[in-house]
Formats: C-alpha cells, sequence, structure tokens
C-alpha cells in the first residue's frame, strides 16, 4: 500500500506540473494577444511550445532572456526521489523526498561593468521528505541528492554554496581561475567531474560516483569556507591542475564565522590532469592528494587506556589523509555529435587505517549519453565498487557490531521526455557493513524538472 501511494504521489506531480505549464502558457498567450496584438493560437500549437521549450515556465514573457543580457542567470529545478529498501539491508521501507534546487550566477561584467571573468555564485536548496540513507546500511550512501543540506530526515531551506570567482588568462590556450566563499561540496566535486550532475542526472549512489567514502574521514562537512585556485584546459573545458583549501568545520546548514571554521584546523588538497586523445577521442589520469591538519581521535583500540575514576580515554590524536587516482575514456562518439557518447571512468582511493573509518575504495562505471539515435538525450550507466573498512575500526566497534567491507553494484536509465523533464528508473544492490545484516535491493524512481 506504501509503494502504491508512494507510485501514486509522484504521478500526481507529474501531472500537476503539466497543469501548471498549460495554463502558464495560457496566460502568456493572452498577454500577447492583448499587449502585442499576436495572432491566436491553436491549442495544439500551444501544448507544443510547452513541450519543445527548454525549461517548464519558458522565458517569463521575455524576462529571462532580458536578465541573462544583464549577467543574472537563474535556474530552478525541482528533483523527486521515490526508493525503496525492498530486501535485506538494515530494515525494509519505502520513502519519498525531493529537493527545489535555486542557483543564481552573476556575471560582474555583464551585470555592472566590471572586468571579464567575474562571477558570483549561489545555490541554495529547499529539502522535504523522507530518504533511505540509514536504511540500507550506514555507509550505504544510496542517494546523492538528498545528502544535502544534510543528511537525515532534514527538512528547510539553506544556502549550501555561494562563490565568487575570477578567470584569469594563463598560458598557451589555459585559463586560471581564483574561487573563494562557501564551497558547496558536490559542486566543487562537479568541477572534477561534470558528469555527476549533483546526483540528479546519473549515478544515485555516492559510492557509484566517486571514491567519497575514506575521504569523509578527512573532509569534515558538506559545506566548507575556503577556496580553490586552478588552471582550465580550455580544449576540453576541465581543471588541469590546483589545490584547494578549506576550513574543517561544517556550514551546510549555518553561517558561522570564517576563523572559526578554520579554528581546529585546515584540509588542504593538490591535483593534476594527464590529458591525451584515443583515436580523436579525450582521455584523462588524474592524481588527487589531501589531508587535514585538524587532529582527530585515534580508532586503535590499544590507544584507549582506562583512566582510574574517569572511565576510558583515548591517548592518541591522528591526521587523516588520502590519495586517490582516476581514469577516464571515452571509448564510443557519435559522428557529428561530441555529445553522444559511451565512457569509462575508473577510481580509487588509500589511506591510512587510522583515525579514518574507511581505509580504501575503487570503483568501475560505464556511461551511455544518447546511445540510440532515437534517444539523443537519453543516459544510462552501470558502476560497481568496493569499500574496505579500516582494520583498527573493525576491532574497535566489534564488540558491539560484527564489521564487513561493503560493496554494490547500481544500474540507472535516465530517460528524457523532454528537455526540461526527465524520468529515472535506478535499481541498487548493497552488501552493506554489519554483517548480521542480508543483501539489500534498492529500486527507485527520480523526476526531475527544470522551471
Amino acid at each position: 500500500m506504501k509503494r502504491f501511494t508512494l507510485v501514486l504521489t509522484i504521478a500526481c506531480f507529474y501531472f500537476l506540473a503539466l497543469d501548471v505549464a498549460v495554463f502558464s502558457s495560457l496566460v502568456q498567450a493572452q498577454t500577447d494577444t492583448h499587449v502585442h496584438e499576436a495572432p491566436d493560437r491553436s491549442a495544439g500549437e500551444l501544448f507544443k511550445d510547452i513541450w519543445t521549450r527548454d525549461k517548464l515556465t519558458g522565458d517569463w514573457w521575455g524576462l529571462r532572456t532580458d536578465l541573462s543580457d544583464h549577467g543574472i542567470d537563474i535556474g530552478l529545478r525541482l528533483t523527486q526521489y521515490g526508493q525503496w529498501v525492498a530486501d535485506g539491508g538494515a530494515y525494509r521501507t519505502g520513502r519519498y523526498g525531493g529537493t527545489m534546487d535555486y542557483r543564481v550566477n552573476l556575471n560582474g561584467k555583464k551585470l555592472i561593468g566590471l572586468w571579464e571573468g567575474l562571477s558570483v555564485n549561489m545555490h541554495a536548496r529547499t529539502r522535504f521528505g523522507h530518504d533511505v540513507n540509514d536504511s540500507a546500511g550506514a555507509f550505504a550512501l544510496q542517494n546523492a541528492g538528498l545528502l544535502m543540506p544534510a543528511p537525515g530526515d532534514y527538512d528547510g531551506t539553506d544556502v549550501t554554496g555561494l562563490i565568487g570567482s575570477q578567470f584569469l588568462p594563463f598560458f598557451r590556450g589555459r585559463l586560471a581561475v581564483i574561487t573563494l566563499g562557501k564551497l558547496d561540496v558536490i559542486d566543487t566535486v562537479t568541477m572534477f567531474f561534470p558528469q555527476v550532475g549533483y546526483g540528479q542526472e546519473g549515478f544515485w549512489n555516492v559510492n557509484a560516483l566517486v571514491t567519497a567514502l575514506p575521504w569523509f574521514g578527512a573532509v569534515r562537512g558538506l559545506s566548507l569556507y575556503g577556496g580553490y585556485a586552478a588552471t582550465v584546459n580550455t580544449k576540453y573545458k576541465l581543471a588541469e591542475s590546483g589545490f584547494l583549501a578549506t576550513g574543517t568545520r561544517n556550514v551546510s546548514t549555518s553561517w558561522g564565522s570564517i576563523s572559526d571554521s578554520f579554528e581546529d584546523g585546515v584540509w588542504l588538497a593538490a591535483f593534476h590532469r594527464f590529458f591525451w586523445e584515443l583515436d580523436g577521442k579525450m582521455g584523462y589520469v588524474m592524481v588527487f592528494a589531501g589531508g587535514s591538519t585538524r587532529e582527530q581521535a585515534s580508532n586503535d583500540p590499544l590507544d584507549f587506556v582506562p583512566i582510574p575514576g574517569q572511565g576510558i580515554e583515548n591517548t592518541e590524536q591522528k591526521n587523516p589523509w588520502d590519495v586517490a587516482a582516476y581514469l577516464y575514456q571515452v571509448f564510443w562518439q557519435a559522428q557529428g555529435n561530441p555529445n553522444r557518447k559511451a565512457t569509462l571512468l575508473i577510481g580509487g582511493t588509500g589511506g591510512p587505517d587510522n583515525p579514518q573509518f574507511a581505509q580504501w575504495h575503487v570503483f568501475a562505471a560505464v556511461e551511455a549519453f544518447g546511445l540510440m539515435t532515437s534517444r539523443p538525450d537519453d543516459r544510462m550507466g552501470v558502476s560497481g565498487y568496493y569499500n574496505g573498512l579500516s582494520g583498527n575500526f573493525k576491532d574497535l566497534v566489534s564488540p558491539l557490531i560484527d564489521l564487513r567491507d561493503t560493496w554494490g553494484i547500481e544500474f540507472y536509465y535516465n530517460f528524457a521526455i523532454n528537455k526540461w523533464l526527465h524520468l529515472s528508473a535506478d535499481l541498487q544492490l548493497i552488501r552493506n557493513e554489519r554483517a548480521a545484516d542480508d543483501f539489500a535491493v534498492i529500486p527507485g524512481v527520480r523526476l526531475v524538472i527544470d522551471f
């Protein structure tokens, strides 16, 4: 009954969105008729215009284009998820939830005549409903889109990212970019891997997107004050090399002071990407390394000693760090349309088993974009991953919970109904970290509407 209700709810949202679109366009048509004396259009022509426009709400009677011409670009996206732990995992359940993303980009040159290459970007999110991120296991992370602004059953609106960026000419056709502000971590990840799409276009599972789990021991939040400087390869439109520095206190749902964010230490990282072309198709290897000066409690059971009259005390502090490597290759590309392609992404991360709870992670993902000529905007993919948990961490919690390494497989298909409406089906098979839990089967459906 719960599943039927969930599907019915998503269907109602879908048809409600279409009703709103039709009403909006009818109002626009009436305005055009009375103000501009435009010719009448049939209902069929009106509906066709809705179906073929880039955004559900259109150009806002020309206002959207006018704002963009003057340096203000606005993006509005509603993403809804229905996801079930159909079998296994921590417990069986089904949940419906979603987010509304608000993005504003200000072009300094167009807006107020400042120098070329200056921009300010804001990303805010409203989250509603529930997720199943704890139902398959604590480290399953089966829905990246519902991690922000905060994990768990969080309802509210928060600015998760607010940054200023300056692009500058560099050398040999490259650009340099300097970015400072409140960094949305997932937005920052898309700087390296644009196909990630915030978990709203491709894979849902964080483990299937990037080698994430070991980094959670060092990166202490989903939004962090800080910045990065990088060179940009203009041919491939990707960051080529650079470094990052952030605070170590999460500010995804708050506006703590910058000094407080850096009070406990700083997270530092550097990367470089080596590009090539194989039969005219782009590929690269990227090396990424980072660590934190913030000391964390040791997870080695031998570092926990009894103190008379004080119970058990942890006597050691450690600094987390990680090193990652990625291999990316386009192995198929349609003639005359570079957006239709198939790609391979392989990644691995390793770090110490103390103080981090996850020591290493490997994954491989194959995605196809517009594989069928008749469906050029569809995308699909399959990804598999394995997380090796720290031996120290396993031993530390073994008196309470018998832990094991985790692994999983994810399949998805994103069906582009039109430019502003996408429906995705997803299936995840996960072995979680609890040895007593059965293998989890997690189907899901995602509906994305760009307003």
